[in-house]
């Protein structure tokens, strides 16, 4: 009993670490901008996220054969982040509201969309550094567009893409047989872990170029974990890793490291 529930408690902190991930890319843009986190936004960016994943596994099929706390703990997580965030969203800028409805669309046709070659981990990595954009920040623009024109967001778009590949490591057989077409499942592992390692370099130059030492940090570290690719494919744990290592630029900008 005692194995099952630290299985189960290991599961839920993989399913909504990426909480923190959101943390850390408004602390990158915020040091990379020096742009002023606006508080409601920042909240509605890291409650949205909470509520996405929470609803992913919800609909899981797996999501029944869960222990009854597990399960209650992520419907309350959906619930009360929906909530929360609807209630932060009327306090958004109408270019600020657009940019969301923009985001939510994406997360709806999300099932949908992942099913096309090479699409799901760069439409995952693209729709969390947009947000992050959007979202944390005081925004003039219709869609958040300036994204598109800020020079932090290329490597962390390419770097979150990778993270995104490495956690499908563990899926392979199960999004084969669901029709994802995802990089791991197209290319083989072999393929995929050399493509990831060529991006992850070119990652960690752009990174040192624009003195980002905390995405050369973690553009190192991914580069070293994907080559062992029986770790990354451990249920929870796998993707947890994955979910830290993109994380640590934050905790370095916290710690006044970097």
């Amino acid at each position: 009993m005692i194995k099952q529930n630290f299985k189960s408690l290991l599961l839920l902190i993989h399913y909504w670490a990426p909480i923190g991930l959101g943390w850390s890319i408004a602390l990158v843009i915020h040091t990379a901008t020096q742009t002023p986190i606006i508080d409601s936004g920042f909240h509605l960016y890291l409650f949205s996220i909470c509520a996405a994943y929470s609803f992913d596994r919800i609909i899981d099929s797996d999501y029944s054969n869960q222990p009854s706390w597990l399960r209650t703990t992520l419907l309350l997580g959906f619930g009360v982040s929906t909530i929360v965030g609807f209630v932060l969203s009327i306090h958004l800028s109408a270019q600020t509201f657009s940019a969301l409805l923009l985001f939510s669309t994406m997360v709806l046709l999300y099932s949908w969309i992942k099913k096309l070659p090479f699409i799901k981990g760069l439409l995952v990595a693209v729709i969390w550094v947009w947000a992050g954009v959007a979202l944390p920040f005081n925004n003039n623009h219709w869609f958040a567009w300036q994204f598109w024109t800020m020079k932090i967001s290329l490597p962390m778009v390419i770097l979150i893409a990778c993270g995104v590949i490495l956690c499908d490591f563990k899926d392979i057989q199960a999004d084969a047989q669901n029709g994802v077409k995802s990089l791991p499942v197209m290319l083989g592992l072999s393929r995929s872990i050399w493509l990831i390692s060529v991006l992850l370099i070119i990652v960690a130059g752009i990174s040192l170029a624009q003195h980002r030492f905390g995405l050369f940090t973690s553009s190192l570290l991914l580069l070293i974990l994907s080559q062992f690719p029986q770790v990354l494919s451990i249920k929870a744990l796998g993707p947890l890793i994955v979910d830290v290592t993109l994380t640590l630029p934050g905790i370095l900008i916290m710690l006044h490291w970097i």
